[in-house]
C-alpha cells in the first residue's frame, strides 16, 4: 500500500487564525450594517407554537426520508 503523505497541521495555531479571521469579518459586517438581526423582542405563543410544529414536521421528515437516523434513545446520526 502507498502511504499518503499529509501535512501536519498544529489545531491551535489553526483556531486562532480562524477567529482573527472571524473577528475581522464581524467587526466589518456590525460597522457597515449596525447590530446582527437579533432582536429583544419575545415571540408571541402563537409563532412559538408555529415554529414548533414546522420544526417538528422537519424532523419527521428527515426520520422518514433516511437523512437521519435514530440509533437509540435520544440519538440520532446524520448521513
Amino acid at each position: 500500500m502507498d502511504r499518503i503523505d499529509v501535512d501536519r497541521v498544529n489545531y491551535d495555531e489553526y483556531i486562532n487564525r480562524l477567529k482573527k479571521k472571524s473577528s475581522r469579518f464581524h467587526i466589518t459586517w456590525e460597522a457597515q450594517f449596525g447590530r446582527g438581526a437579533r432582536s429583544s423582542r419575545p415571540r408571541d405563543a402563537e409563532e412559538d407554537l408555529v415554529l414548533f410544529l414546522l420544526d417538528r414536521k422537519r424532523w419527521q421528515k428527515a426520520l422518514a426520508d433516511g437523512s437521519v437516523e435514530k440509533i437509540g434513545p435520544r440519538r440520532y446520526r446524520m448521513r
